[in-house]
């Protein structure tokens, strides 16, 4: 039996939270939680709820650059960001609404990959950060 509970919260760094902000809400219709963003010692930073599972999203003072390949740990102190994040969608309308939104926003080519079954796309936000969308049909 696993020691965690769960993933308490999932981060990512950027140098623009405003964009960061706008982009999520107009792909996804993502709204941070109630009282964020807010300001904190060393910067700027939104929470939001996905299913549960809080993702922040922390303005950097640091520039923010890709992280080489071989680093397998996020340390936002050292201006590194998550590898990924894959968010999943209920419903093959919903996923082919964000889909369009992401293809408009230039954040996708709109090429869906079969994983195991599922619908998934990659895609890349603002800063550069790869996430990924997936709907499991029947799941």
């Amino acid at each position: 039996m696993s020691l965690l509970q769960s993933v308490h919260h999932i981060a990512t760094a950027t140098n623009d939270l405003d964009r960061m902000m706008a982009f999520y809400a107009e792909a996804f219709e993502l709204e941070p939680k109630p009282g964020f963003p807010m300001e904190t010692p060393v910067g700027r930073i939104a929470f939001y709820d996905i299913g549960g599972v809080e993702w922040q999203v922390a303005e950097s003072a640091t520039e923010i650059t890709a992280a080489p390949a071989d680093i397998p740990a996020v340390l936002l102190q050292q201006g590194l960001r998550v590898d990924h994040v894959t968010f999943h969608i209920a419903d093959p309308e919903t996923f082919a609404t964000v889909k369009g939104n992401l293809v408009r926003l230039g954040a996708s080519t709109g090429d869906v990959q079969d994983f195991r079954g599922s619908d998934l796309l990659a895609f890349t936000d603002p800063d550069g950060h790869t996430a990924e969308v997936i709907h499991t049909p029947g799941g």
